[in-house]
């Protein structure tokens, strides 16, 4: 191998490394029985895509909207891919506070050959995302805390068929969470959750490349789902649904079921850095087959600017 390449592979290493020491580090979901191919999907994304979009969840406040003005930095590198494919991709972003309502966010999606596959070189950016969210302040704690919001994603340059679906997305949602039963059950702590959303689709330059059990066309998904909070850990379980019979030629149908459980390693109350391990499962039914699989990932937000929260 060139020591150039070498050399470059090992910094682009160190430098998704050194970002998650700064951000949100999210790990790959690892599939353990499927029909299909290893490389699956499960709309709306994964459940760490689900914390960002909806309010308020639960009493541990995942994600927890941070206060006006603050930025949030963050980079996922998906170690998953160090099995499943020859390059290992870095997302890097950020998430900035425009107003007490309002944020924007936008992350890039890095790749470069880690050298346990049979390709040698190549690195480039392969994705780009843009969105927004606006979350009115709820009027009193009991009431529904609302998200309504948008992402566009793209795929950038020319890079490897494995790391895109050659597809560009507009996806809109809405999300909502709001206690429940606290008048029947209060020491259960119960907080149900859900999101709406559509996946737009549009060609792009690159040739389409879907994954297992993810829809080809247009799309409709929702997701409901409940969370309690015990005295060390946070636990919740995810009923998602897509469909892409309603707004497309085709009719293809995606459901799944995802128990997930936030474990906080740090107190959350007055700190600019928060982490979180977060350990799930998934079910998957698709029109590829079945599917169920294991997730692990630990979350780290670092926050600057604004007022401690």
């Amino acid at each position: 191998m060139d020591p150039r390449h070498r050399i470059l592979r090992c910094t682009a290493l160190l430098l998704g490394l050194i970002a998650c020491a700064s951000g949100a580090w999210a790990g790959d979901d690892l599939t353990l029985v499927s029909t299909g191919t290893d490389r699956s999907a499960d709309p709306p994304g994964a459940f760490g895509e689900l914390l960002d979009r909806i309010p308020n969840f639960g009493a541990l406040e995942l994600p927890g909207f941070i206060p006006s003005g603050m930025l949030r930095f963050y980079s996922s590198p998906h170690f998953g891919d160090l099995i499943h494919r020859d390059y290992l991709r870095v997302p890097v972003g950020i998430r900035a506070k425009v107003t007490q309502e309002l944020e924007l966010h936008t992350e890039v999606e890095g790749y470069f050959t880690h050298g346990l596959g049979d390709t040698d070189n190549g690195y480039g950016l392969d994705r780009l995302r843009v969105g927004g969210k606006y979350e009115p302040t709820p009027r009193t704690k009991m009431d529904t805390a609302w998200s309504y919001g948008a992402d566009f994603e793209t795929p950038v340059s020319r890079p490897p068929l494995e790391l895109s679906d050659g597809h560009r997305h507009f996806m809109p949602y809405v999300a909502a969470t709001r206690p429940i039963l606290r008048t029947w059950k209060p020491a259960w702590k119960l907080t149900g959750y859900g999101s709406v959303g559509a996946d737009i689709l549009a060609h792009s330059p690159l040739p389409p490349n879907f994954a297992f059990n993810q829809l080809h066309t247009n799309a409709l998904s929702a997701v409901a789902g409940v969370a309690r909070d015990w005295r060390y850990f946070n636990g919740s379980f995810s009923v998602t649904y897509a469909t892409s019979s309603l707004i497309s030629d085709e009719h293809g149908q995606v459901f799944s079921l995802r128990p997930t459980i936030q474990i906080p390693l740090t107190k959350l109350e007055g700190r600019y850095t928060r982490l979180i391990l977060i350990l799930g499962a998934r079910s998957t039914w698709g029109p590829d087959g079945n599917e169920l699989g294991a997730s692990g990932s630990l979350r780290v937000e670092f926050r600057v600017n604004g007022s401690k929260k």
